[in-house]
């Protein structure tokens, strides 16, 4: 009985497992695995019927969250969308609110009919402002700034590239409580008066930077008798509560865990 050589041998093995490991196409190739777990993304674009001298928002929103935000002069887009199912809402002060339907699918171009509105026939009140940071002066972008009415109603804005926030169509004679919240900044909770029908209120907003956090050595933490530091933490109805203002009407336990090891 004759013996492959060792070398031999080792050579068919190593051919035999790349080949049980990728298959082969027509041309001689050889397919590459595709990652099914990657999320394509396609574009949203439309047209709307322009007004002189009234700008026209355009709002995207995902299970009920704003994601983003443009103007439309006579058309707008909205790139690099992931696949799903989405609303566009379409708003101009004065006129009615529009709103569309989209689903993204294998990141697929996706075109919206000429959009047209129609004029409100009952008075409103609007509100619009800038957001900017207080230490710099420079205008912040993409910043969800919500209003909530008494009545429980929300509406949301997002700030443009020049930290401009706009809300049109809002109920006259309603005042609102204003939330800003931005990841670095102070949370902002501001009251707004009641706004005239017919008028736009202005109210610019200044976000001030949370100072970076100092890590403290092992041998530097907090002792027994030390006094803890002021800090805010959410809770399970995403209310921020701090520390400071908590200690005024009730007693706190604070417990620290270390997680499992």
């Amino acid at each position: 009985m004759k013996y492959l050589h060792p070398y031999l041998f080792l050579t068919l093995l190593l051919i035999g497992a790349i080949g049980c490991g990728a298959t082969e196409d027509p041309d001689g190739g050889i397919e590459v695995p595709v990652d099914e777990t990657r999320t394509s993304s396609g574009t949203i674009q439309g047209e709307v019927q322009v007004i002189d001298g009234v700008s026209i928002q355009v709002r995207l929103l995902k299970e009920g969250q704003l994601i983003s935000q443009t103007v439309a002069d006579g058309s707008f887009q909205f790139d690099n969308v992931e696949d799903g199912d989405y609303i566009l809402q379409i708003t101009a002060k004065g006129y009615e609110t529009e709103e569309r339907n989209v689903t993204l699918a294998d990141g697929k171009l996706s075109e919206i009919s000429k959009i047209e509105l129609t004029k409100l026939a009952e008075p409103v009140s609007h509100l619009s402002g800038v957001l900017t940071d207080s230490e710099t002066g420079n205008p912040l972008s993409g910043i969800l700034v919500k209003l909530m009415a008494k009545s429980g109603e929300i509406y949301e804005a997002m700030s443009s590239q020049l930290g401009v926030y706009t809300f049109e169509n809002l109920p006259v004679n309603v005042p609102f409580t204003m939330n800003v919240l931005y990841y670095g900044f102070e949370k902002q909770n501001l009251e707004v008066n009641a706004i005239s029908p017919n008028q736009t209120a202005e109210l610019d907003v200044d976000l001030i930077a949370i100072p970076d956090t100092v890590v403290l050595g092992p041998s530097e933490g907090l002792g027994v008798g030390s006094k803890a530091p002021d800090f805010e933490l959410p809770d399970s109805n995403n209310q921020t509560h701090a520390l400071s203002q908590t200690l005024t009407s009730k007693n706190i336990v604070i417990v620290f865990y270390r997680g499992a090891f």
